[in-house]
């Protein structure tokens, strides 16, 4: 029943075969699930334990290469399903213990292994025998050691989680050499991947300690998806030297401090947004009025990873502004009548949609279920307001309408539901005139005044679904409200009326609840609603302390969901 590895780090042991790829493709990447199980012994709650049988020297001894694998199993398993690993102590003599003990063997014959798959293992002295030394098994990891445990470490833990090698399957293809070894799995599903990180043919040993797109597939399969965690960044300090605090939430407790003086000039920050996969935080950082960089933080470790260069993307220092794309590496940022699509993981310009030269873009937004285009509320030859929905990878305008008179003084509030069917902005009949909040069917290009909603100065527009918009209306004389608004049923409900003025506004789905911050305040305060349909108000104590109205259009805090 031993599932063994000898032979996975190359040249050091005698008699082992050669991998043969001949023919094969370097991966694969359909969306069926692939991999080779033993539906039998998938674990039966998490988290598992892990422990490791080594006496007091040696755990001190070996300090270092058991975090590389624990790091190891982190980064692969761990992070990409729900499947969770606990304890990474000395283990006892617990007769009850849920999970896996680890012995450390320097054998030549066998080399690091399982005995067994997935709950085989459970409480099994020497259930598991990874290889720390490498004197006389693998000889050649010596002097590479955290590049050899990592990797060993990986496969060896898709074994511990009930995932028999590869080559194993019976429908392995001839051109894969490498002899069926170890326990064998029951369950076939999809095609056989050679880049499985359980793969004695895959090209890479032991998928360069990578989880291939299958491998990530299989184990959701058994153990979930991972799950969210959610983080509120706060702009604990706008000005030079700028810096976010994360906390999480809802524990609140301090994630991380991330600097953001950079080691440049950097005056103040400018804006603060996710992606939309909630991986990246970006945060707009201004030199000086004609020279700004965008950012990009790596909401898994919390560090600053790419610094991209905005301003020569730049016409113009004025009117222009952000949007995180659908696509959650990539942002829009609107100059003009130009819409650059910019890639913040390598800092390169992608694409460039240039729109007739009449239209200058307000603010432009995207739909969670409409990928092909995105939509613009844009300035028409500075008269009149239209909105535009373009194809987002050619810049073709697919359908525009119009939207009402341009106002004296723009308005940037605008939201499309996820749905792509309606829009919402602020109308005017007239340059002067007063705004109104307006619905627009994108299909028809028809517009309907909420007349039942009268509120003078609305402020961050979003729909939090098809039926339901929320909004901030921004009154500086008089009570400043939270409002709710059903467009179906055409109901109002006032989640908060405040005297202060409404910094920041934010829809969290999972509770139900409206996270916010109030001018002069600069705290998240979030609301919940009680039994009763009325709104409980919560200072959570997430201090943003030097934010400042001054600072206008800076999120004081964001909430990022992964």
């Amino acid at each position: 029943m031993i599932s063994a590895c000898g032979g996975d780090a190359g040249s050091d042991v005698s008699g082992q075969s050669t991998k043969s790829i001949a023919g094969q493709p370097a991966s694969q990447t359909e969306s069926t699930t692939k991999g080779y199980a033993l539906s039998t012994v998938i674990w039966s709650r998490v988290p598992i334990g892990v422990c490791w049988d080594m006496n007091n020297a040696d755990f001190a001894r070996f300090a270092s290469a058991r975090n590389w694998s624990r790091l190891a199993v982190q980064e692969t398993w761990e992070q990409h399903s729900g499947v969770r690993f606990t304890g990474w102590q000395q283990c006892t003599n617990d007769p009850n213990y849920f999970g896996i003990r680890i012995s450390v063997d320097d054998s030549a014959q066998s080399g690091p292994h399982t005995f067994g798959l997935g709950a085989m293992l459970n409480n099994a002295v020497g259930g598991m025998a990874l290889n720390f030394t490498f004197r006389n098994w693998s000889q050649s990891c010596q002097g590479r050691e955290e590049y050899c445990i990592r990797r060993i470490a990986a496969h060896e833990f898709g074994h511990a989680l009930g995932f028999a090698h590869e080559q194993n399957r019976p429908d392995t293809p001839s051109t894969c050499n490498e002899p069926a070894q170890g326990t064998n799995g029951d369950t076939t599903i999809g095609a056989w991947d050679v880049a499985s990180i359980m793969n004695y043919c895959n090209p890479e040993w032991n998928g360069d300690g990578k989880l291939s797109a299958t491998d990530i597939d299989m184990v959701q399969k058994y153990y979930g998806p991972p799950p969210s965690t959610q983080t509120v960044y706060t702009l604990t300090r706008a000005q030079a030297p700028a810096r976010i605090t994360a906390y999480e939430f809802p524990s609140r407790a301090v994630k991380a401090s991330i600097d953001l003086s950079l080691g440049g000039d950097y005056q103040r920050v400018d804006q603060m947004f996710a992606s939309a996969d909630g991986k990246r935080l970006h945060v707009l950082m201004e030199r000086n009025s004609t020279s700004v960089d965008l950012a990009t933080i790596d909401t898994a470790s919390n560090k600053v990873v790419r610094i991209t260069p905005i301003g020569p993307m730049l016409t113009t220092f004025t009117g222009y502004g952000f949007q995180p794309a659908l696509t959650g590496n990539q942002v829009y940022l609107w100059n003009k009548n130009i819409i650059h699509v910019v890639d913040t993981d390598s800092g390169t310009l992608v694409r460039m949609l240039v729109l007739p030269k009449e239209f200058s873009v307000i603010k432009i937004a995207t739909a969670a279920n409409d990928s092909e285009h995105i939509f613009a509320l844009a300035n028409e030859r500075g008269t009149r307001l239209e909105v535009l929905r373009i194809e987002s990878a050619s810049g073709f305008i697919r359908g525009g309408y119009p939207a009402g008179s341009a106002p004296a003084a723009p308005r940037d509030e605008f939201t499309v539901t996820p749905d792509a069917k309606k829009a919402y902005f602020v109308g005017f009949a007239s340059p002067n005139a007063q705004g109104n909040l307006t619905e627009m069917d994108l299909e028809s290009g028809f517009t309907r005044v909420l007349t039942d909603l009268p509120e003078k100065n609305p402020k961050f527009i979003a729909a939090i679904n098809n039926q339901q918009i929320l909004f901030a209306d921004d009154n500086a004389n008089s009570p400043s409200s939270v409002i709710l608004y059903d467009v179906t049923s055409r109901s109002k409900t006032t989640a908060l009326s405040s005297s202060k003025s409404m910094a920041y506004l934010q829809y969290e789905p999972k509770t139900k609840s409206i996270l916010l911050e109030q001018d002069g305040v600069w705290s998240v305060n979030q609301l919940r609603q009680r039994a009763d349909g009325k709104y409980r108000d919560v200072d959570l104590g997430l201090r943003s302390f030097s934010s400042g109205s001054a600072y206008g259009g800076v999120a004081p805090f964001v909430l990022v969901t992964r």
